[in-house]
C-alpha cells in the first residue's frame, strides 16, 4: 500500500528493538526521506515479540514480528539491516492523488516510544482525572441521589490516596469542596465548581505520555485510569480511607459515569462475579483489582488494539522475575509485594521520582496482651 497521511498507517513498517531513544532517533532522521513507520521497544517488550537481542523486525499484516534481525545497536548497521530487509521497499512510492498539499513531497515517519508503557506519570493520572470530571461526569444532565454519592466518594478518594503535589490536592479539595453540601446536582452546577477549579489553576487538557497510543483513539484514558485505581489502591493500603473503600468508590464511578456502555458492563459483570463488594481486607481489594485488570486485558487480547501495545498478562517478568513461573503462574504474595512496590512509584512532569510513604495505619494499636489499655 501507498501511504499518503500518517493517519492512513494502521500498522508499523518497522521495529526497532533498542533501549536507547537516541539509536532510534538517529536512525529515524537518517531515513527520514522513505515512507517508514517506527516502532522502538525496550528490553522488556522485546521479549514479548520474540527478540533476544537489539535489532529490527518487520510487524505483519496479522500483527506478528517476522524477519527480526539481531545486530548491535549502531546506527549505521541497523540502516544497513533495514535496507536488506525491506529491499526496494524502503522507499516505496505514494500515490499522488491524496493528501493535503505538499504532504507527498516528503516520506512519513512516525516515531513511536513504547519504553514509557511501564512507568506511573503524574502527567497521564491527572489527564485521565480530567478526561472523567469534564468529559464523563460533564455528560449528566442531572445527577441522581447515587450519582452524586458516587461522584463525592470518588473526587474524595483521588484527593486523599493519589500521590499529588500540595498544589494540585488544594485544586482538587476546591473540587471537593463544591461537592460538599449539595443534595442535588445539575449539570449547570457542575460545570460552576469545575470553572472555579479551573480559574485556581486546576489542568483542562488531557495530554499522555507514558499511556500514549500510536493514534489518538487508543490507550489514553483508560490506560491513565487504570494507573490511577492501581495507584490509590496501594496508596491508601491499611491506611484512611483504606483500600477497600477506594475499590467501591471505583465501581462506584464506573457503575455511574463510565461512558463506553460496553466497557462499563463487562466490568459490572465481573465485579459480581469475583464479589468485589463483599471484600473487606485492604491487601484482598488491591490484588482484586489487579487479577480484574489482568481479565480485562484477556478478554482485550483477541480484539483489536494498539499494535504497538499488546494486552498482556501483568506484570510481566522483566518487570517482576518472581511473579510467574515459566507456565504463567502468579505468585499471589509476590504479585502484591510488587504492586505495593511498583505503584507507589510516581514519575512527575520534572523527570523526578516521587515515593509515596507508607500513610499512617488506620487501625489503632491494641494493649499488649492481659493488659488494658489507660
Amino acid at each position: 500500500k501507498n501511504y499518503t497521511s500518517s493517519a492512513e498507517v494502521k500498522k508499523p513498517k518497522i521495529v526497532l528493538f533498542v533501549d536507547e531513544e537516541r539509536v532510534g532517533q538517529r536512525v529515524m532522521l537518517d531515513l527520514q526521506k522513505s515512507d517508514l513507520r517506527f516502532a522502538m521497544v525496550n528490553s522488556a517488550a522485546s521479549e514479548e515479540l520474540g527478540a533476544k537481542a537489539a535489532g529490527i523486525g518487520v510487524l505483519s499484516e496479522n500483527g506478528q514480528v517476522s524477519h527480526i534481525a539481531h545486530v548491535d545497536t549502531d546506527p549505521t548497521k541497523l540502516e544497513e539491516a533495514i535496507n536488506r530487509i525491506l529491499g526496494d521497499s524502503s522507499s516505496p512510492e505514494v500515490d499522488s492523488d491524496g493528501g493535503k498539499e505538499g504532504e507527498n513531497e516528503k516520506g512519513i515517519i512516525e516515531f513511536i516510544d513504547t519504553s514509557l508503557q511501564y512507568n506511573n506519570y503524574e502527567l497521564d493520572m491527572q489527564s485521565s482525572i480530567n478526561t472523567a470530571l469534564y468529559m464523563e461526569v460533564g455528560l449528566k444532565t442531572e445527577f441522581t441521589e447515587k450519582e452524586l454519592q458516587d461522584l463525592k466518594n470518588f473526587i474524595s478518594v483521588v484527593r486523599r490516596c493519589g500521590s499529588w503535589t500540595l498544589d494540585y490536592k488544594k485544586q482538587l479539595s476546591r473540587v471537593k469542596n463544591g461537592l460538599e453540601d449539595k443534595e442535588s446536582l445539575t449539570n449547570k452546577e457542575w460545570a460552576t465548581i469545575l470553572e472555579g477549579a479551573t480559574e485556581a489553576g486546576f489542568p483542562r487538557n488531557s495530554t499522555f505520555l507514558g499511556c500514549k497510543g500510536s493514534t489518538p483513539n487508543t490507550r489514553g484514558y483508560t490506560c491513565g485510569l487504570w494507573i490511577l485505581f492501581h495507584t490509590m489502591l496501594t496508596s491508601c493500603y491499611n491506611a484512611a480511607p483504606g483500600s477497600v473503600s477506594v475499590l467501591h468508590a471505583i465501581h462506584g464511578f464506573v457503575d455511574s459515569f463510565f461512558t463506553c456502555s460496553y466497557c462499563r458492563d463487562h466490568f459490572l459483570s465481573m465485579a459480581e462475579q469475583m464479589k468485589l463488594l463483599s471484600i473487606e481486607e485492604d491487601q484482598t481489594a488491591v490484588l482484586a483489582l489487579w487479577e480484574a485488570h489482568n481479565q480485562v486485558n484477556h478478554r482485550l487480547s483477541t480484539e483489536i488494539h494498539d499494535p504497538y501495545f499488546p494486552k498482556i498478562q501483568y506484570p510481566p517478568r522483566s518487570l517482576c522475575a518472581k511473579c510467574s513461573d515459566d507456565d504463567g503462574q502468579f505468585d499471589s504474595d509476590q504479585v502484591f509485594g510488587f504492586l505495593m512496590r511498583h505503584f507507589r512509584r510516581v514519575q512527575t512532569p520534572f523527570g523526578r521520582m516521587r515515593v509515596t510513604a507508607k500513610r499512617k495505619n488506620k487501625k489503632p494499636k491494641k494493649g499488649k496482651k492481659g493488659k488494658k489499655k489507660g
